[in-house]
């Protein structure tokens, strides 16, 4: 990519119209490709972005750094020793299947529920003490492992599970191991009473998003292992009520655990509700993102299909 094609882009960005003719409501939009950067903030905006589920991808970085740091802990580690302690079960037939439930089944959404839970419509007027109860005590119709739904309910437990074992705030642990020895300290990740939200809810400047994109196209970049940036992209299901298979590059083909997966030239990506993209296109050596608050994201994941298919 070059500096007219990019300026191009921005063009059609800020020319581009949603379904209801509206105009597109960007925040930023940045690409780097090898050692070559290009940023634009739209109408002059400089404040971070809330990066929605993008969060997660953070979440499963973090995780990472637990994992190939302690002994004993893997993501076959089961969750309800942890868990149970601090919930009340009422729903007791659900027992059986949280005893199977595993740190693998949170980051890649096979719990087994059938109901997505956690999003901003469903806890709106709940008290953040009730989260784990609530999300213990809704039905597990199926068996851990072998029903993807998406929901935030793993991620959510992930930031519970990880914050109770550590014994530490996970906050000051992620600023220890992932945000300080990245660079990134002006950002705020909402909390849920005591423990941060983990899937969604973080705000970011799009230049510290890059910096997580850049452990993610090059190999965990010391903070977690090439092997488990591998294991995030591992691939769980296929997802196509959400796949855009009209846009050739970027689409929500499949997930993996934190991240959506591409069936084209290994691409795979952090995504978030409203127009939240942090995508890796490993044999371009590239890196696209977007920030927004666009509810209705056809015409913008179309523009970041063609900034992909730029790249070629």
């Amino acid at each position: 990519m070059d500096r007219q094609q990019f300026d191009g882009l921005v063009n059609l960005f800020e020319s581009a119209v949603d379904g209801d003719g509206d105009r597109l409501n960007m925040h930023y939009l940045l690409i780097k490709q090898g050692e070559r950067e290009f940023f634009h903030a739209f109408n002059g905006r400089t404040e971070p972005s809330d990066i929605r589920s993008l969060s997660k991808t953070v979440m499963a970085l973090i995780l990472g750094t637990i994992i190939e740091s302690r002994d004993g802990f893997n993501e076959d580690t089961p969750v309800w020793p942890i868990l149970e302690p601090l919930c009340t079960l009422s729903r007791e037939e659900n027992r059986e299947k949280l005893e199977r439930v595993k740190i693998k089944h949170l980051m890649n959404h096979t719990i087994g529920f059938d109901k997505i839970l956690m999003m901003r419509g469903d806890i709106g007027d709940m008290d953040p003490a009730d989260y784990v109860d609530y999300i213990v005590n809704e039905p597990i119709v199926h068996e851990p492992g072998m029903h993807y739904l998406y929901s935030n309910a793993g991620f959510y437990l992930l930031s519970v599970l990880l914050q109770e074992m550590l014994g530490e705030d996970l906050q000051d642990y992620a600023d220890r191991v992932l945000f300080g020895p990245l660079g990134i300290t002006d950002y705020r990740w909402e909390r849920y009473g005591k423990y941060l939200a983990g899937a969604t809810r973080l705000w970011l400047d799009p230049h510290d998003i890059l910096k997580l994109g850049e452990v993610l196209l090059h190999g965990g970049q010391g903070i977690v292992s090439p092997q488990w940036i591998e294991r995030m992209k591992q691939f769980t299901d296929f997802t196509p009520g959400v796949d855009t298979p009209t846009n050739p590059l970027f689409r929500r083909w499949a997930y993996g655990s934190s991240l959506w997966l591409s069936n084209r030239n290994g691409i795979f990506f952090g995504h978030g509700t409203d127009g939240q993209t942090l995508a890796i296109i490993p044999d371009r050596e590239a890196i696209v993102i977007t920030t927004a608050h666009q509810v209705d994201v056809v015409r913008l994941e179309e523009l970041v299909d063609k900034a992909v298919a730029l790249l070629y």
